[in-house]
């Protein structure tokens, strides 16, 4: 983690607001502007890059663009928002199963937000043959999150990319945007489905519980009890070693961190879609950096 965000994180303290805690007070701006283009796995930046900042009547926000496997098949886009405003970093990724729609398509429409504080980074589509093909493991046999071994470098070049970028950008929060087949509640079912695997750590905690809380009274109604959203420490179940990024992130870099997992059972795409986007915009406004703007 940067020291300077590190130094911020601490000094703020948390406030109270609305069953939140905010991390950072909110002073920023609402445009979306254009690109810087990098490659991101080997660091250099292009020759014709550019970068624009758009003014609002509450400050200057930047968003510039880098490509990860530049000139490759996996080739993709990440977007890096800065608010200008000091906050921390949130790091955002979707399509690291191309046959979870909902993830990347909430992913997408993220990294078009304003924020008010600190960077808001966003990869849509980690893996974005996947995507393409419509299938979660691509080519065939490849699942990119069992590609981030605790401990040691992650296993193929596009993990090795993603895992280049999350270093580059330093955050200090981190999102992983799924979806699944099966509710993990419901008994006899194997899938995952309206649980929040998370750290331990005490602000993602705090922020993943008022996202839950959100979701299961305003959202997640006209459905049994059981397609309620929960939150598990991921340490503490199954998965606990499992080469996924959200361990990764918690185990190599210490970053407070969640995998969002919305049932594929009875929920349409646009609703799984929806559904992400809230968890993602309440817990962007627990950490202070972005204040709620979605409503309904």
């Amino acid at each position: 983690m940067n020291r300077s965000r590190r130094t911020f994180l601490s000094t703020v303290g948390s406030v109270s607001a609305g069953g939140t805690v905010l991390l950072a007070g909110c002073a920023g701006s609402d445009s979306d502007a254009n690109a810087r283009t990098t490659d991101v796995s080997s660091g250099s930046e292009s020759a014709d890059s550019t970068e624009t900042t758009a003014t609002t009547s509450t400050g200057t926000q930047t968003v510039s663009t880098a490509t990860i496997r530049d000139g490759t098949e996996q080739e993709t886009t990440i977007y890096e928002i800065r608010s200008g405003s000091p906050g921390p970093t949130a790091f955002v990724e979707g399509g690291m199963h191309g046959n979870e729609e909902s993830g990347y398509w909430a992913a997408d429409a993220i990294r078009k937000w304003d924020i008010d504080a600190g960077t808001l980074v966003v990869l849509p589509k980690a893996n974005v043959r996947g995507v393409r093909h419509e299938r979660r493991e691509w080519p065939p046999g490849m699942d990119l999150n069992r590609k981030f071994p605790i401990g040691e470098p992650p296993t193929n070049a596009l993990a090795k990319a993603v895992w280049s970028a999350i270093e580059e950008h330093d955050p200090d929060l981190f999102i992983d945007l799924h979806s699944s087949k099966g509710i993990l509640r419901r008994k006899g079912d194997e899938g995952v489905g309206q649980n929040v695997f998370r750290s331990k750590h005490d602000e993602i905690v705090t922020s993943v519980d008022a996202a839950v809380e959100r979701l299961n009274d305003e959202y997640v109604t006209g459905y049994e009890p059981v397609y309620d959203f929960v939150h598990t420490p991921v340490s503490e179940t199954k998965y606990d070693t499992t080469p996924m990024l959200v361990n990764k992130m918690r185990a190599d870099r210490d970053v407070p961190s969640c995998l969002f997992e919305v049932t594929q059972d009875d929920v349409k795409p646009e609703k799984r879609a929806r559904w992400t986007r809230v968890f993602v915009d309440s817990v962007l406004d627990s950490w202070g950096i972005r204040s709620s703007r979605l409503n309904g």
